[in-house]
């Protein structure tokens, strides 16, 4: 559970951090601040890495549009199945409409494209 004793709550802060940065770039609000810009990259780069909780958490939405079993998570993750439960729950926490039909877990429609 992240320190602050409220599960998904690491994810939500993450995203929002992650979608200020990315329309400040696209608008260019860095244009005459370079080092800014340099900055606001680098982080996004380092959250969306594919070692970061977050970048698997962000993979794993969009493997779950299509629908995964917890094996196909596991693999395309690199990660355990304790882990992938846990981003799971994180992921339900965080307002996150994940159903399971039969063994797969699928994102639910109204927020698939939030990944």
């Amino acid at each position: 559970m992240p320190s602050n004793g409220r599960p998904g709550a690491d994810f939500t802060q993450t995203r929002a951090i992650h979608a200020a940065l990315k329309i400040a770039l696209d608008k260019k609000h860095f244009a005459r601040q370079p080092e800014l810009r340099r900055a606001a990259e680098g982080i996004l780069k380092e959250i969306e890495a594919d070692d970061s909780a977050y970048g698997r958490q962000l993979r794993m939405l969009t493997v779950m549009k299509k629908g995964a079993s917890i094996e196909e998570l596991g693999k395309k993750l690199g990660a355990s199945r304790r882990t992938i439960f846990r981003y799971l729950n994180y992921l339900e926490q965080a307002g996150f409409n994940i159903r399971l039909e039969g063994s797969r877990y699928r994102l639910g429609s109204e927020l698939a494209d939030a990944g």
